[in-house]
């Protein structure tokens, strides 16, 4: 190449640190969830992670300092993604407006390898005190969040028993999402989603609990 035609020829700009940084990071959180999914929590080590993600094993303690801290991060990156997947959802027509949407909805966003790297990360929490203090704030925070949303939708005004159906809803689409696993015909989850759907546009109607099936507060 010629002076004159390397003088034309744009220059390719360099990436900032930062937008390195962030590339990294995104990469190790996105191979923490498919290692996760693939092999479980306990086989999600910093090495395989590291490996899975074509970085160098140190990057992991230069960007999280800790397994535990990356896989906080896992948790709070996925909340992010489901978030962004519901906002879709809206978008395409499924507003949530009618509380028989939610099981089919959550079904959709929670069934995924992330929502599976989740479960297995607020299951090792149990045994992991610092994971555990890592997490917990960001699972109670995505909660509140949920069910103050919640609250505005359907018209409810006790935000004790929105946030108990808001746990319902979630950890019963979670549970189904584990049975995929040990059932083989996925018609069959498929059939629980559909009764899981009847069973609240029966209870809840247009948004509102029947009055027989809310929770009553014993007297003192």
């Amino acid at each position: 190449m010629t002076i004159a035609a390397a003088a034309k020829s744009p220059l390719r700009p360099r990436r900032k640190q930062a937008d390195r940084t962030a590339e990294t990071r995104s990469a190790l959180i996105e191979a923490a969830i498919q290692v996760i999914h693939r092999t479980g929590y306990n086989s999600a080590t910093t090495a395989v992670i590291a490996d899975e993600a074509g970085v160098s094993r140190g990057a992991i303690i230069y960007h999280f300092n800790t397994r535990a801290q990356l896989m906080s991060e896992v948790i709070a990156s996925v909340y992010e993604r489901e978030h962004r997947q519901y906002e879709l959802l809206q978008k395409q027509g499924h507003d949530g407006s009618a509380i028989g949407e939610w099981p089919d909805m959550l079904w959709e966003v929670l069934s995924q390898p992330s929502g599976m790297a989740v479960i297995e990360i607020l299951q090792a929490s149990r045994s992991d005190r610092e994971l555990a203090e890592l997490v917990r704030p960001a699972q109670e925070r995505i909660e509140l969040i949920s069910a103050k949303g919640m609250l505005g939708r359907f018209g409810w005004t006790d935000e004790k028993e929105m946030l108990a159906a808001v746990r319902l809803f979630v950890w019963a689409i979670r549970g189904l999402s584990i049975a995929q696993v040990l059932v083989r015909d996925p018609s069959e989850i498929e059939r629980s989603i559909r009764f899981f759907r009847k069973m609240v546009t029966h209870a809840f109607g247009s948004g509102r609990m029947s009055e027989d099936l809310q929770v009553q507060t014993p007297s003192v």
